[in-house]
């Protein structure tokens, strides 16, 4: 069942769904949380996947600079670090969504199904299909979230623990991860 905005905000005040937003009031809508922008990188090099994940290789992340907090991207693939950090409770997976907005502007939001017990501050995966002007903190995505009716084995994933803004690279603590 997609959890409303009362339920959303019951969770956010035990430290829950979404932490460190800009303005709760502004951020929290009636089925979901707005994500906002705190970094943006390009990706380089090439990535490998495999059925084990014993190959995989992600490429590596390049800040782009903001001039004066905004950044003037042309079209193509790159990586939002988001300001929020997602904490998903054992009965609760999430869903990220392109707010409304951000496609009008040309921004496709692309992303995977956020697993109960993932936590982390991780990034959106976006390209542009046209210029588009970004600032600092802007609203682009809206993750929404499911109650699971029951818990359910926690995410225990390399991307648990992660945080893009503080490594500029995908993956849990320093040194996990990082294949």
């Amino acid at each position: 069942m997609l959890i409303g905005r009362s339920d959303i905000l019951s969770y956010v005040a035990k430290g829950l769904l979404v932490q460190d937003m800009l303005d709760q009031e502004k951020q929290v809508q009636s089925c979901g949380a707005d994500l906002t922008v705190g970094k943006v990188f390009i990706l380089e090099g090439k990535g490998v996947l495999d059925f084990t994940n014993e190959k995989r290789k992600l490429p590596e992340y390049k800040e782009l600079p903001s001039v004066n907090g905004v950044w003037n991207l042309s079209p193509g693939m790159y990586h939002f670090a988001m300001n929020e950090k997602i904490v998903l409770p054992k009965n609760v997976a999430g869903l990220l969504l392109p707010r409304s907005s951000a496609l009008t502007c040309g921004v496709e939001v692309h992303t995977a199904v956020w697993d109960p017990g993932y936590e982390g501050r991780s990034f959106i995966h976006v390209s542009l299909v046209r210029e588009v002007e970004i600032h600092k903190n802007a609203k682009v995505a809206q993750m929404i979230f499911f109650d699971l009716g029951k818990e359910t084995a926690a995410y225990s994933g390399i991307y648990k623990n992660e945080d893009i803004i503080k490594f500029a690279k995908r993956g849990g603590q320093e040194g996990q991860g990082y294949q």
